[in-house]
Formats: structure tokens, sequence, C-alpha cells
């Protein structure tokens, strides 16, 4: 094919990713508001991999002290999201009500962020309470600009995306975004604090060592603090042009004009309790907690099942490289499937592998006798295959999904609550974390694993002799035991409990359409009739009665718009006056 037979850049880029519509009014939005993803999940892909590691091995604390800066902060996000949901929903901005907090948490999340992988001297200078109670406020600042950051952010979506498909391709965008945020993260990450200068530095050592930075972990206790100050410095540095681009480019319509129902101390607890009435919401909160539970569990113990019992840490580096290639390697999957059978069937389609992954963990042999270590490797090399693969199945149901439960709550009340609903996603995520994180740290320790004995540091375990699991159960029930049940047997019954939640989950793409389309036709004309099949559609997915929602509410003298489907079967959606 000659060159100039070529489809344009743009083009190919679209084919390639899965987009349809219009380059510049469809593909650089898109670009602009999943930017932010480059830098809130690298962020967190470096939370995930290294901070309790960093806290533990290289701050000195205990498991229960980090456990307990992981629980005060998920109780801050408790308080904060709610109340962002509702003042985001509530602002007047020429900026928008969404894009204006954006803007001002850049600079915020970048600092804070940097803030809790440096302890500005406290470190070895003063007691590890202290250390703990620096890291608790360093933490809860950065998980405070996160909020600010990311309630709104997430808030836009169905404003920027108010069609079906669309929401799914600007999903599909943001999972790609969040690959170009964290294998870079990881490589830095990886290059910093695992390389080690060769004895006789040439260019043949030099690139071995680059290797081995990926292939060798260090063990976390050997790598100097200074190495995590550098790394939480560039990356600080790196994630402020992502979150800048959106800050500039993604725009939003001004909220000056919008009128708001008057605040009081009961208004905030009205909004979020309203929430619980729609049906759909509550299905996608049990199957969105259970599948953030599934991955608290295990995230908040993996660094054990590495270093405690499979004696594998030296492989961290490469097992996060096969992570991240079969996690990408299941997007095309799930996106494919989601776009032919809708959004809930990717999930029955490789979640299994993530439930095998799981079980393997349960046949993982503790002691670590010589040649028992190669076959750990194996074992948690498939693990990682399967796991990685199977995950984002349920995930990518549940972002997708969240987009048009607005569109049922509006449906409900008649009002727009794209911060409320938002709050839900962003909510679940971390204060799910953050009990998980305070449950098995603490736990962990109840069943004996002790990282004084592993790490040879001063650390010394907080539970007193005589009081852990092994000694009122039986030896069985040692650390190995403890960090099997919360790393495999724990996410186990969670994801198990997802997939029962979500069969029960069945709004389809056309479903979606009608809704929309009525609802836009009661905003123009005041009224809208539906077929008695349309009405029980909407009142089983709103779990209400269609004279107790907004759409079904007539006012006097208004004559209903009959809501009929065109010869094609889809509805039109009018434009809303």
């Amino acid at each position: 094919m000659a060159a100039s037979d070529k489809a344009p850049f743009g083009e190919r880029v679209k084919k390639a990713i899965g987009v349809e519509g219009d380059t510049k009014k469809v593909l650089f939005p898109m670009l602009n508001y999943t930017a932010t993803n480059i830098s809130t999940s690298g962020a967190g892909y470096f939370f995930s991999l290294y901070y309790i590691p960093f806290l533990v091995y290289v701050e000195g604390l205990s498991p229960t002290q980090v456990g307990l800066i992981i629980l005060i902060k998920s109780v801050w996000d408790a308080i904060t999201d709610p109340l962002m949901g509702v003042i985001t929903d509530r602002t007047h901005s020429r900026y928008g009500k969404h894009r204006v907090y954006i803007i001002a948490a850049v600079i915020p999340f970048v600092v804070t962020f940097f803030m809790t992988w440096y302890s500005f001297g406290l470190s070895g200078n003063a007691s590890s309470n202290t250390v703990m109670l620096y890291y608790i406020a360093a933490y809860v600042l950065y998980s405070t600009a996160t909020t600010v950051l990311t309630v709104p952010h997430t808030a836009m979506l169905p404003e920027m995306a108010p069609d079906y498909f669309l929401r799914t391709q600007y999903n599909s965008v943001g999972y790609l975004m969040n690959s170009a945020g964290m294998v870079p993260t990881f490589i830095l990450a990886s290059l910093v604090l695992n390389f080690v200068r060769p004895v006789k530095l040439t260019v043949g050592s030099f690139f071995v060592s680059v290797i081995g930075c990926f292939t060798n972990s260090l063990e976390p206790e050997t790598v100097p603090k200074s190495h995590y100050f550098v790394v939480g410095l560039v990356l600080a540095a790196a994630y402020l042009i992502p979150l800048s681009i959106t800050a500039r480019k993604c725009k939003e319509r001004s909220s000056l004009q919008d009128r708001f129902e008057p605040f009081s101390a009961g208004y905030a607890f009205k909004e979020y309790a309203l929430v619980f009435k729609n049906r759909a919401f509550r299905q996608y909160f049990i199957i969105s907690i259970l599948y953030m539970f599934a991955t608290g569990f295990y995230n908040s113990s993996k660094i054990f099942l590495f270093k405690e019992l499979s004696d594998t840490y030296f492989l961290y580096g490469i097992i996060n490289i096969i992570a991240g290639v079969f996690e990408a390697s299941a997007f095309p999957l799930n996106f494919a499937i989601t776009k032919k059978y809708g959004k809930q069937k990717c999930s029955w389609i490789t979640t299994p592998f993530w439930i095998i992954s799981l079980a393997i963990v349960l046949f993982i042999t503790g002691p670590k006798e010589e040649g028992k270590v190669w076959i750990n490797a194996v074992m948690i090399i498939i693990h990682t295959v399967l796991y990685n693969f199977g995950l984002s199945g349920i995930g990518f149901t549940t972002s997708n999904t969240y987009p048009d439960i607005t569109d049922v709550d509006e449906m409900i009340v008649g009002r727009r609550r794209e911060g409320v609903i938002a709050t839900f996603s962003t909510f679940i995520k971390k204060v799910a974390s953050g009990m998980m994180g305070m449950f098995v740290l603490t736990g962990l320790e109840w069943f004996g694993v002790d990282t004084a004995e592993t790490a040879k540091t001063t650390i010394r375990a907080s539970m007193e002799s005589g009081k852990h699991a092994y000694d009122i159960f039986g030896s069985f029930f040692g650390a190995h035991f403890g960090i099997k049940l919360f790393s495999a047997g724990a996410p186990l019954l969670c994801i198990i409990g997802s997939l029962i939640a979500l069969r029960h989950f069945t709004m389809t793409k056309e479903q979606h359409t009608m809704i929309r389309a009525a609802i836009a036709a009661k905003r123009q004309y005041g009224a809208v009739e539906l077929s008695d099949k349309d009405r029980e559609i909407c009142e089983n997915i709103a779990g209400k009665k269609w004279d107790e929602m907004w759409i079904g509410k007539n006012p006097d003298g208004v004559t209903a718009h009959k809501l009929e489907e065109p010869v094609d079967g889809k509805y039109e959606i009018l434009n809303k006056s």
C-alpha cells in the first residue's frame, strides 16, 4: 500500500484502541479526560507494590502500626469522599462543577504524594510512634488531595460520555492510560530501588545490572531510604504533566446557572440515603465492594506471600512485569466481549482464571527447604499469569457500569447527581483497601508473621507471647496459614459473592438507551408515556413503582409524549432543552 493510501494517523490510533467517531470530537476529548488516569493509576500502583514493604522493612514500623496508618486514612476517606460528592454536585463555577476541583488538586496531589515517601529526617532520629504519626499525617493529606481530584474526575464521565457504548470506549482508553502510568512507574521504581553498581563498571556489566533490576529484586530492608526519596520526587514531577493536561484541556459546561436545593445539616445524609433506593445501584454496590474486598485482602498480604511464604521475593520485579503484561492482554478480550455481548459477560469469561490462580496459592509449600524455592517460583509465576488475566473481568464490568447508574438515579429523582454516585466508585476502592489493610496486617501479626525475625531489624512484634493464633488453636494456624487465608481464602469467597451478585444486574444497552430516551422526552415535554413492557423494565431496574419515580410523575394539564420505537428498534434520544 502506498503511503498516500494509508489512513490518517488519528484514524489508525482509533482503530487500534476501538474508538469510533470523529478524531477531534471524540478521540482528543477521551485522551484529555483519561490523561489523569496516568497519574492516579501510576501513583496507586506504586503504593500497592512498595508502600507496605517500605513502611515495614525500611522505616521499621510493625505490621500493626502500618495497619493503623491505613485504617486512619480509610476513616478519613469515609468522611471526605461523601462530602466531596455533595460539594461537587452543588458547585457554581464557570469552569464547570467538576473541572474546577481538578484544577485545584493538581499541585496538592503531587506534593503530598512525595511526602508519603520521605519523612524529612524523622526516621532513625525519632521513636517508631513519632514516625508512624508523621506517615499518618502525610497519608491523610495525600488522601484528601486524591479525593478532591478523583471524585470530580469520576463524576465528569457521564457528562463527557452520555452514550452507553461511548462510555465503554472512554473506560477502555482509560485502561490504556492506566498502563501508561503503571509501566513507567514500575520501570523507574525497579531501576532505582534494585540497582546495584557492579564492582567493575563496564558497558556489559552495566547492562547486566539493569536487567538484574527486573529479574532479581533486592530484599526490601536492604534498599536505602534515599532511593525512595529519589523515586518519590521524580514520580511526583512526572505525574504533574498528565494532571495538567486534563485540567487545561478537558472542558466542561459552566454551572453558574444551576439551581440547587438549600443546604442543611441533613442534606448530605438524605442525598446518600436516596442513592440506596436505586436497585441498580444496590446491585452495583454489592458487586463492587466484594470485588474491592477481594483485591484488598490480596494486595495487603501480597508482600508476605512473596517474602514469607514462598520465599520468592527475588522474583518481585519480573513477577510484576508478568502481571502487567497479562492484565493488559485481557483488555482486548474484555473490550470485544463487552462490545458484542454487553458489560456483564466479560466477568463470566475471565474471572474463573482469577479463581484458579487463588486456589494455586493454597498449595504453595511454606518451608524454605533447598529445591522447593524453585517449585514455589513456578507456582507463583503460574498464579501471577492467571490472577492478572482474570482480575480485570469484574473490574471492567464495574467501571463500565457505574456511569449507567447515574442515569437510573436521574430517572428516580429527576436530578443529575454524578458527584454523589461517583463518590461510591472512589469511596468503595479507598475504604475497602483501608479496612482490609488494617484487618489483614493485624491479623497476620496475630497468626505469627514476625517481620523482626525475617527482616533482621530491630522491629519487635507487638503481640504478646501466648496470644498468637497458634498458641490458642494449635500449630497448624501459624504464619503460613494466615498468609494463605488472607491472600487466597478470603479473596476467593469475595469473588464468588461478587459473581453471585452480578447475576442480578441485568440492564442491557437497549434498556439503558430506552431510559435515556424517556428522561430526555420527560425534560422536553414535561411528561412521557411508555409501553407497559418498558414501564415494567424501568420498575425492575430501579426497584420502584413507576408513579413513585420522577419519570412517572406527570404535572396536571401536561400531555404525555409517547415514546415510540422506530422501525430499527432503537429509541430516539431527544436533545435536552
